[in-house]
């Protein structure tokens, strides 16, 4: 295992799409203060601080950001052996299918705990840049551990779409959209147990994220529940890697020996 994720992390070094996602982290914060500056007087928001901050960059993270990019980056790491055409190389080492994927998903995993921490670093210079009142040591530690677990358990949602549509052919780019309309579709569960069973939504939940400020819930969650739909989720990715199992190692032609090759030659050459 050790070897399969030191490779694929060498594979990150040449995947442009990982630019996506850092590029993505950086923006968020700058749109979410800027989508401050072109409301009109009356709608802006008189008390905006920094708590205000990280809290619309960990709502657009999970809602928008991170589902594109964590699919976009899972699915490319995986559909790259298809393309590559390396795969059956690397079945006959022979390295078993769920191990592999396994090992990509780890891979993806780590770096979404690095986009989380680069989409900290950005929130408090975009901060600091805008003089935005209340940065204290508590509100950074607090609101950045809510960023980056955020984005953990974001990844922890993402994981079977990225087994699904990683392993269909150059399908990655159409997975990561459709898993932006289901991070968005958190905006259509505002009570009762989808409110908190909801995926996307149970990931802010367990982060310790306050959702009902920004999808207008009008009931409270349930961390039990979250904790159930997590659950679940990562049930139908284990699954997945199970159902992966069924490519075996690719068959390795038997060679022909040369005194049977020479023995075809001659007779091919025998006179009519």
């Amino acid at each position: 295992m050790q070897n399969i994720l030191r490779g694929e992390w060498r594979k990150i070094r040449r995947c442009q799409i990982f630019l996506v996602g850092i590029i993505a982290m950086a923006l968020c914060p700058v749109i979410q203060y800027g989508s401050q500056l072109i409301l009109a007087p009356q709608y802006q928001d008189p008390d905006f601080h920094f708590a205000k901050l990280f809290d619309n960059v960990i709502w657009g993270n999970t809602q928008i950001f991170l589902p594109i990019s964590l699919v976009m980056i899972g699915g490319w790491l995986i559909d790259l052996e298809n393309r590559s055409d390396t795969l059956k190389n690397i079945l006959t080492v022979p390295v078993s299918m769920p191990r592999l994927l396994f090992g990509k998903l780890v891979v993806t995993g780590f770096l979404s705990l690095l986009l989380g921490l680069l989409s900290v670093g950005v929130t408090l210079l975009t901060g600091i840049a805008a003089r935005l009142p209340g940065l204290s040591p508590a509100v950074l530690f607090s609101k950045g551990i809510q960023v980056i677990g955020a984005a953990f358990t974001t990844f922890l949602v993402c994981t079977p779409m990225i087994l699904i549509f990683g392993q269909i052919r150059g399908a990655y780019l159409g997975g990561s959209i459709f898993t932006f309309f289901l991070g968005y579709s958190m905006l259509f569960f505002k009570s009762g147990m989808l409110l908190s069973a909801y995926p996307f939504s149970a990931a802010l939940i367990l982060s310790g994220f306050d959702i009902g400020g920004f999808n207008g819930a009008s009931s409270p969650p349930c961390k039990a529940v979250s904790l159930a739909g997590i659950a679940a989720v990562l049930m139908v990715t284990a699954f997945l890697l199970l159902c992966s199992g069924r490519k075996k190692e690719v068959p390795i032609a038997p060679q022909r020996s040369r005194k049977s090759f020479w023995k075809r030659h001659s007779a091919s050459q025998k006179p009519l």
